[in-house]
């Protein structure tokens, strides 16, 4: 099972919360690696993912990654179960951590190759791959801000230069997933269920390795560092003061006095689209997004990101006899 992403949709919620939940998954034969144990490997720079890839090295990185899944296996043998499950989260199997120029014309262009080259090092009798989508306008906001945290000052026009183009196309990107060879499904899920909280959310995303319901959440703590954003006035403030710095320490200072001092909650949230530029992004998407949830999403409302506000119905399960009606 292929956890990959993508990146801002509650990919560190849910690695904070499987490290936590490890214990429970070795006894239920489930091997987790996480993204920190892959970056950790000594030629993780080899694999295909990363900007610098190197082929003479790469299988190098497979050694060392199928290594990791079977120092995992003998810690669950530990434990008196068996292995049916190797889990695998790590968003950088479908790229960048944001959209780039690299992204046109095709989104995310070295997933199959990331993909594939997971799946030669484990050799897996079976393969299927969890991706999260997120509602393109609240994507390109939520990667360009994070850029503006650790400290850059660019334009949301530089970071996204073909923001009016048709590229973010989660359709086309779930379909040439499920199109890799050896992948035999592959289970689409929008961030925006997050706002049912944030143990509903892992529970259904255990659903992929059947252990939905299975586990005792009560040690679960999530990380509250992951979902901190800047508001309109630290927005402001950083894109004035970031170009003056130079060093990171200074930057993770700078960052922390704003989100310290002009905090969501007493000031209003930063808002960098437009309205214009917003309604005019999902209008662009719409169609794409309608044919995603009606080909990989059937149990959600198809129109849920054809709109301002419709994405709020994904806060509220659809019930079972609706979905079966």
């Amino acid at each position: 099972m292929l956890h990959v992403g993508i990146h801002k949709t509650g990919t560190t919620t849910l690695q904070v919360a499987l490290r936590s939940l490890r214990p429970q998954l070795r006894r239920h034969g489930v091997a987790l690696i996480t993204i920190e144990q892959m970056k950790k490997l000594p030629h993780e720079d080899a694999w295909a993912a990363r900007r610098s890839r190197n082929p003479v090295l790469a299988p190098k990185f497979r050694a060392e990654l199928r290594a990791l899944v079977d120092e995992e296996i003998r810690a669950i043998e530990k434990t008196g179960a068996s292995i049916r499950t190797v889990l695998i989260s790590n968003e950088r199997m479908v790229g960048a951590r944001m959209p780039s120029e690299g992204d046109s014309p095709v989104f995310r262009p070295k997933t199959e190759d990331a993909i594939n080259e997971v799946i030669d090092a484990i050799e897996p009798d079976e393969v299927e791959v969890t991706l999260y989508t997120r509602r393109q306008d609240r994507l390109m906001e939520s990667c360009y801000l994070w850029e503006i945290q650790k400290g850059l000052s660019h334009s949301i026009q530089e970071q996204f230069p073909y923001i009016d183009e048709p590229v973010m196309s989660y359709f086309e990107l779930a379909s040439r997933i499920l199109a890799i060879p050896r992948v035999g499904d592959i289970r689409v899920r929008p961030f925006e269920t997050i706002k049912q909280g944030s143990l509903a959310y892992l529970d259904d995303f255990l659903t992929a390795v059947d252990l939905k319901g299975s586990l005792d959440y009560s040690e679960f703590e999530e990380d509250p560092a992951a979902n901190l954003s800047y508001s309109q006035q630290a927005l402001d403030i950083a894109m004035m003061i970031n170009p003056l710095l130079d060093t990171r320490k200074q930057k993770n200072s700078v960052r922390r006095f704003l989100k310290s001092h002009f905090p969501i909650g007493e000031y209003p949230s930063a808002q960098i689209l437009t309205a214009e530029e917003r309604l005019g992004l999902i209008e662009l998407y719409r169609g794409d997004n309608e044919r995603l949830f009606a080909t990989f999403m059937p149990d959600l409302p198809a129109d849920s990101y054809s709109e301002l506000g419709k994405d709020a119905q994904l806060a509220t399960p659809v019930p079972e006899q609706a979905v079966s009606n």
